[in-house]
Formats: structure tokens, C-alpha cells, sequence
């Protein structure tokens, strides 16, 4: 029977009219659960039993050795499809319907059995020779199960509880599509977090929708034969809209793209087009009558499974349109014929995928308390490592984690940074994590035969979650459109097994965080992978068949944590020879309180051994401050310069800041370079040359003398992001025993980066700096030795809103530290104790967002 309606009614009122209802052989309709955690809408219920919205999840219950089904209004044909499941009873079954017809009677079952032991996978049907498959588990009433299926094309694969690789994968071709929904024999069961794969999205209420929109295993569906257009209800002026668009049927002449400033019956606005032709993609703006206002003059590169993102940015009357993260913009117009409106998405012509479709105001872009204007932090998602750094025809490029995939942002100068779609998602093998890429320009890897003959090689480590410490190992990736999409080698799917591995057991050795460097002398590809306490050395000459050559570090080497994230390249010292820098980080160790990071110089023979040029126990840090991890460079930049960027992070605390809509940050790009010191050749950091461009000086002094007495010289400064370039002079007639600069004061807190005359000690304290109880191992103080030159002290000081790094001396001594102060806290001060500083030169800038035009 056609469904009654959605019924808005108290619980007890709710229950007796489910029961006279069914008892009357009518079927009851649900809108979405108020309480339980599910994205499925308009629930009708079948046969006998009754369906409960509860915070414990949706509880649906069946009379006596009878069935119930729940079957939802949301249809799809290519999804993933989970929920964590709780039986009652021990006599119950319980199942996920999908692809099923309304009534719940023809489709697929994945039934969770108890009495027997098992999970099983059927046809719903029951016909003689259709599919019915088992896997053994074991079930206990009561206990939860997270069970999962996925259905691509005819391929259905079964997930159960915590494991990462299907228990089950059937080819079956008697459903293509169908609702979803659950099932109950004899008992109760709960079912909560019901979840099938849907668009990623910050509108939540649709307004309007023509044609047949379904959530897909990869976002939002829409077979649009005809015009389809997703309404929804948010009005906006000046905005940012974002969306991922694929064309799933790559149909030439398809158009995708959003709608904005439309009117609630989607007639008036502006319209941002992406049209297939071919092997390239065309970007248009119109006026929803069809009016051309602006369209591309540059084609972009299509390939059959490209996943195109789409930013189009209206601030007053300019329309800014970037695809694919290229610059400058697609299109540049102003128009002011529509100033507000509602905001969706639209497609004509083929089947298209929409995915992380969010819109914001220009206002709120990178406004969160705690979020950085001037380092890279990811839009909305988590990041950590850095991977993958690498220069390619105009590009840099960023690849990060995030969850065990690679996050990218691609830039034209390194400062300012343009999103793009996750680069490797998790694949049959794992998760992916950390690795590198380099620019194959010579098709050294014959992966490019076809595409110009270069392209881009990842390296990364595939972790199994299924396997002992993840049977780490080495997989290979490759792009042939410059790093827009990404092809798992089927060649070539891992090119190093774990050396733990044998014909008998996984690997289940440290093995992971790979880092491909050229070997120009030798003509040869230099790979260095961590194994916890050494690192391994390979070499190459194709970028595929690699040759292991070395072990470097054990026994008196290791005084920390795990060592990870190594880092392999050439520099010339002060007399223009080559040395060989090999940087890693350490994870958390009490030893070192907490992660750490240090650097080794030495030199890389033709047969691909390392030889430190130092004594073991002469630990050369990279950072003395308390948030620096996974340092990497950049590969093939063009000029020579060798440029890393960290994670600001400890182990100690990795993920523990707290910040909402956004997690993690890196560090500033630094240029590395080797000195010669007193104490030998070290490594020193500058900050990235590119960043100037982002100065605004707000206060320069000179030749002036501070003491205890003085006034504070950048009084009135309030600032929240800028940098302080100094020179100090120790004068050899009363020096100040301290003195130092306050930065990110007011409201109580501070952050004091002082020097110790006495001891010539270099500090930063953070312990008033604001939040600092967010994690207890959160330490307050750090500090190096720092020797004046010639009596001065240089000084280079970056401030964020939740950062700190310093670099005395040209870079020789660094700290990188997070702090946490409140959003009013912008005061800085200068101060001198027990005596007397020269200013010999002070410059203060505001450093400009990078994420502001």
C-alpha cells in the first residue's frame, strides 16, 4: 500500500498507532531519526515488528518468529552501506537490506546469525540457485559488530567488524539497484551509525531537486538526460563554493557545475560550467537565461576518470573561477546582475559524480580562533605528514596525511596554496601512508610512453591494517595529467616488500616512510625507508627495480623514540663539495621528551652506502623547539634550492590541539644550506625567500639603546600574524643579564623569547602563552645555546595565531613552537633586564593571509 505520510507523534502515541497500523496490514513511514545516527530518509515499515528511534540507534523489533523489515526511500546502485549492529537476543537475525525493491522482498540480505555462527549474504528472493553465502563468526548477544558491504557494478565484497579486507566478494548480477534498509527475524536488534556513502557537503536542506539525484560510492549521482538540478536552502552574498565533479559516464558535450544567486525556483542566478570535450575540459559563466558572460580561454587536461575541482569565488561584483587548482583563475569577470541567493548543483547531458560540495563566506574563510594565516592548514580536514614534496612544469606540490591518504595543494610560489581532491585514497593493499614523489622527466619508469614521456612517480607506504604491524611496505602511484589524477601501478603494485616478509608470514618489520632522491653523480635514484631504529638504503636506475645497499644507525645511535620520516639530499659544504644529509624524526620518548629531530652529515658512496662524518653521540638537532615532525623536502625545484616544511606536532600530544573544522599545520618552508661553524659543518635554516612578499613593515628602529627603564619601543603595536627581524648588541659595559620580546600579549598571556646573557641562552617560554592544559605532557620551556656575533645576536621571529618560530644567528639555532593565546592577545613587547641591549637594526612586519586575495 502507498505510504500514509510522515506522522509526527510522542513516543507512546507513536507505538500504538505502529502496531493498530500493521495489525491493519498498512504500511508506517519515518522521516530521518532524530536520534539515531543515520543519513537514510522516509523509513516504511514491513511485515509485523515495530521500528524505535532511540539515542542507542534505531531498535527495530519483530513479533515472535516473525519478520520486520525497515525499508528506506533513499535508492542507490554503487555505494558502501554500514552500520554497527547489536542483537538482543540469541535466537535473532538480524540484516542490511540493499538494492532491494519496496517491499523489501527482492534484493540483497546481509544477515548478521547468531544461532549459527555466522553472517551470510543471499538474495532475498530465496529462488533456487541464487546466491547464498556464508563466512563464520563469532557472535555473542549483545555485543556490537560494525558490519559493512560494498556494491560496485556486479561486485559485492563484505566487511565485518574491524577488518580492513572483505570476508566475502561475489560476482552477482541479479540486482543492479534498489532501496536500502534493515531486517529483524524473531527479536530485537539496534542498529545504529546506518550510513551509506553519500556527498560530503555543508548544506544539509535541499529546496529544490529535478531529476534523479542518489548517493553513489564516490558522492552524489545524477543521470541527467535532461537538465538535473539540487537546490539548497542557503542564501548567500559574497561566497566561496567549492565541489569535486567527475563525469562517471565520460560522455562528451556533459556539462557539471554549480549554481549560485539563483532564486528559490533555480531560474535566475549565475551558473559555473565545466563541459567534456573530449580530452580537455571547457569552463564557462552565464546568467541562468543562458547568457554567456565569461568562458575560458585555457582547456584543461580530462582523462576517463579524471575528478575535477571546481572554486568559484564572488566577493561584491568579481566572479573568480579556478579549476583543478591552476592559475591564474579560468575566469575573471564582474557582474552585479544577481547580489544573493541559493547555491547547488547542476548537470545536463550524461551521468555525473558531485562530491565535497561546501560553501562559505569569504568572511569566515580561515577565521577560526587558533587557525594560522600565513602556514598551510588544510580547509576543513585533519593533516600530519607532510609527503610527496615535489616541483613539477610551474607547480609545487603537497601532499599530506590525512587519515591514512594523501591530502594535495598545489602553488605557484610556495606562500599561497590551492585545494585539490584527495591524491591516493586507501586501495585494495591498505591505507597509504607516508612516502614521496618525484618528477620522472626522462620516462626513466616507462610509465609515460604515452603522456609526453614525464610524469610524476609517488612513492608511499601501504599498511595493512589486517596484517601483524601492518605488513609495511613500498607501493608506487603515477599521474600523467601534472598531478590531478593518480593510477595505482598494476605493474608494479609494490616495488619493495617488507623485509620481514617470507613465502610463510606477512612482514611485520618497521618499514615505512619512503624518500627517493636523485643521485646525479652516479646516475642513479637513492631511496631511504626507515626501520625503526636505521634506516635502509635502495638504489635504482629505472625508478621500478630497486636494490637494497645499506643499513644506517642501531645500537648507540638511538637514544629516543622510533625513528621515521627520513629525509636523503645533496648539499655543497663551504668548499663546494657534496655532502649527503640524512634528517629524521623521532617519535615520543621520555628521553627526549617527547618526538624529536635531528640531521647527519656525511658522505654516500658508489655503492650506495652512508658514512657519517660525525661521533655517534654527537646529535646534531634540527629544531630545538617542541613542534617539528616529519621533515621533507622538496624534489626537482628548479633554481637548486633545497626547501623542507614540518609537521607542527609532538608525539606526545599529536592530535590533541584544540581546534574545531581543522586539524594540524605545517611549519613555514625553510631553505636549507650547510655552514661552517666552530663546531664543525652544520645544517642552518632560512625562511622560504617567497615569504616577503607578504610584508607590510609596520615599525622600524635603529641605534637605540634599551634599558629596565626604557619605554617599550613597540608599544601600540597589535597585531596577530607578523614577523620581527633584529639585531641586538650585548654592549661590554653593563649587557642586560635578560632580555627578550614578548609576543601575542594581552588578557595575562604572553610568550616570552628571551636570552640568557650569562649562559648565552636562547629560549622560549610558553607557559603563559595562553591555552595550555589542553594536554598534559604540553611542555613550557625550551632552550639552546646561542653564541653573539660580535657581541650581536640576529634574530628572525614568525608569529601566527598559533605558532611561534624563531631563527637566530641565519638559521644556525631554530625552535618551532605552537602556542595557543586568545584572538585579542595581539600585544608584542621588547624588554631589557639588569642592564642595557642596542637596537641596531629592528624591522616589524604584518605578514598578509595567504588565504585572502
Amino acid at each position: 500500500m502507498k505510504p500514509m505520510g510522515i506522522l509526527s507523534l510522542n513516543k507512546y502515541r507513536w507505538k500504538m498507532i505502529t502496531m493498530l497500523m500493521l495489525l491493519c496490514g498498512l504500511s508506517v513511514v519515518w522521516a530521518i531519526p532524530a536520534q539515531a545516527k543515520t543519513n537514510l530518509h522516509s523509513w516504511t515499515i514491513k511485515d509485523k515488528g515495530t521500528m524505535k528511534d532511540t539515542t542507542a540507534g534505531i531498535v527495530l523489533t519483530s513479533d515472535p518468529k516473525e519478520n520486520v523489515k525497515a525499508l528506506s526511500a533513499t535508492v542507490s546502485t554503487d555505494f558502501v552501506y554500514e552500520a554497527d549492529v547489536t542483537i538482543q537476543n540469541p535466537q535473532t537475525d538480524a540484516s542490511l537490506i540493499f538494492r532491494s525493491d519496496a517491499e523489501g522482498s527482492a534484493g540483497y540480505w546481509l544477515k548478521v546469525m547468531p544461532t549459527s555462527g555466522q553472517i551470510q549474504l543471499l538474495n532475498s528472493s530465496g529462488t533456487s540457485g541464487t546466491l547464498q553465502q556464508s563466512y563464520p563468526v563469532d557472535l555473542q548477544a549483545g555485543q556490537t559488530y560494525h558490519v559493512k558491504v560494498k556494491a560496485e557494478d556486479d561486485q559485492l565484497s563484505v566487511y565485518w567488524d574491524k577488518q580492513y579486507r572483505p570476508v566475502m566478494q561475489v560476482t552477482d548480477t541479479a540486482y543492479r539497484s534498489g532501496h536500502l534498509g534493515l531486517h529483524v527475524w524473531d527479536g530485537s536488534a539496534t542498529f545504529q551509525n546506518v550510513i551509506v556513502s553519500d556527498l560530503n557537503t555543508n548544506l544539509t536542506t535541499s529546496l529544490l531537486t529535478t531529476g534523479v539525484w542518489t548517493p553513489h560510492i564516490k558522492g552524489k549521482i545524477v543521470t541527467a538526460t535532461q537538465e538535473a538540478l539540487q537546490l539548497y536552502n542557503l542564501r548567500s552574498t559574497d561566497l566561496i563554493a567549492e565541489a569535486d565533479i567527475s563525469f562517471a559516464n565520460n560522455v562528451q558535450g556533459t556539462t557539471a557545475g554549480l549554481i549560485f544567486h539563483a532564486n528559490d525556483k533555480g531560474t535566475t542566478g549565475y551558473v559555473v560550467q565545466l563541459r567534456h570535450q573530449g580530452n580537455t575540459i571547457g569552463v564557462e559563466l552565464k546568467k541562468r537565461n543562458g547568457t554567456l558572460i565569461a568562458k575560458s580561454t585555457q582547456q584543461y587536461i580530462h582523462q576517463p576518470n579524471s575528478n575535477h575541482h571546481l572554486e568559484i569565488r564572488m566577493i561584491q561584483n568579481r566572479i573568480q573561477v579556478f579549476v583543478d587548482g591552476y592559475t591564474p583563475a579560468a575566469i575573471q569577470a564582474t557582474d552585479s546582475s544577481y547580489t544573493k541567493g541559493y547555491t547547488g548543483m547542476i548537470a545536463q547531458g550524461g551521468q555525473v559524480i558531485f562530491q565535497d560540495l561546501f560553501v562559505t563566506s569569504p568572511a569566515d574563510e580561515y577565521t577560526e580562533k587558533y587557525r594560522p594565516q600565513y602556514h598551510y592548514s588544510a580547509s576543513r580536514n585533519w593533516i600530519s605528514d607532510p609527503n610527496g614534496l615535489v616541483y613539477f612544469e610551474g607547480e609545487y606540490h603537497l601532499f599530506y596525511q590525512d587519515g591514512g591518504q594523501w591530502g594535495h595543494s598545489v602553488s605557484t610560489d610556495l606562500v599561497h596554496w590551492k585545494r585539490l581532491p584527495f591524491a591516493l585514497k586507501w586501495n585494495d593493499l591498505g591505507h597509504i601512508w607516508s612516502g614521496a614523489a618525484i618528477a620522472d622527466t626522462t620516462n626513466a619508469s616507462g610509465l609515460f610512453g604515452s603522456s609526453g614521456g614525464k610524469g610524476l612517480v609517488a612513492y608511499y607506504t601501504s599498511y595493512d591494517p589486517d596484517a601483524p604491524n601492518g605488513n609495511q611496505k613500498i607501493g608506487l602511484a603515477y599521474s600523467t595529467d601534472r598531478g590531478r589524477t593518480w593510477q595505482y601501478s598494476k605493474e608494479h603494485p609494490i616495488v619493495i616488500q617488507n623485509p620481514g616478509y617470507t613465502s610463510t608470514e606477512a612482514g611485520g618489520w618497521d618499514f615505512r616512510d619512503p624518500k627517493v632522491v636523485r643521485d646525479e653523480v652516479n646516475q642513479r635514484w637513492v631511496m631511504v625507508v626507515s626501520g625503526g631504529d636505521h634506516i635502509r638504503f635502495f638504489t635504482s636506475k629505472n625508478l621500478i627495480d630497486w636494490t637494497w645497499t645499506d643499513n644506517f644507525g642501531y645500537g648507540d645511535y638511538i637514544h629516543g623514540g622510533v625513528w621515521e620520516c627520513p629525509d636523503l639530499f645533496p648539499l655543497r659544504d663551504h668548499q663546494g663539495n657534496i655532502k649527503w644529509v640524512l634528517m629524521i624524526s623521532t617519535g615520543a620518548n621520555p628521553k627526549t621528551a617527547g618526538s624529536d629531530a635531528e640531521y647527519f652529515i656525511g658522505d654516500l658512496t658508489a655503492e650506495g652506502t652512508f658514512t657519517n662524518n660525525n661521533p655517534v653521540g654527537n646529535v646534531l638537532k634540527i629544531d630545538w623547539g617542541k613542534e617539528f615532525y616529519a621533515a621533507t623536502s622538496f624534489a626537482n625545484v628548479p633554481d637548486g634550492r633545497r626547501i623542507t616544511l614540518a609537521w607542527m606536532t609532538n608525539w606526545d600530544y599529536p592530535f590533541a590541539f584544540p581546534t574545531t573544522a581543522w586539524k594540524g599545520e605545517m611549519t613555514i618552508p625553510r631553505e636549507l644550506s650547510l655552514q661552517q661553524t666552530s663546531e664543525g659543518l652544520r645544517l642552518f635554516q632560512k625562511p622560504l625567500t617567497e615569504l616577503s612578499s607578504l610584508r607590510t613593515p609596520i615599525r622600524t628602529l635603529s641605534n637605540q639603546v634599551i634599558s629596565e627603564q626604557s619605554a617599550n619601543p613597540l608599544a601600540g603595536l597589535q597585531e596577530g600574524s607578523y614577523e620581527i627581524e633584529a639585531e641586538i648588541e650585548l654592549p661590554v659595559s653593563q649587557p642586560a643579564q635578560a632580555w627578550g620580546f614578548e609576543v601575542r600579549t594581552g588578557n595575562q598571556h604572553q610568550t616570552d623569547i628571551g636570552y640568557i646573557h650569562a649562559d648565552q641562552s636562547l629560549f622560549i617560554d610558553r607557559s603563559l602563552s595562553g591555552n595550555t592544559s589542553f594536554a598534559e605532557l604540553f611542555s613550557k620551556r625550551h632552550a639552546a645555546t646561542v653564541q653573539p656575533i660580535n657581541n650581536r645576536i640576529h634574530l628572525r621571529i614568525f608569529v601566527d595565531a598559533s605558532s611561534v618560530e624563531v631563527f637566530a644567528n641565519q638559521g644556525q639555532i631554530v625552535f618551532s613552537d605552537l602556542i595557543l593565546p586568545d584572538p585579542q592577545d595581539t600585544g608584542m613587547r621588547l624588554y631589557s633586564k639588569n642592564g642595557e641591549i642596542k637596537i641596531i637594526n629592528l624591522n616589524v612586519y604584518r605578514l598578509q593571509s595567504i588565504w585572502k586575495p
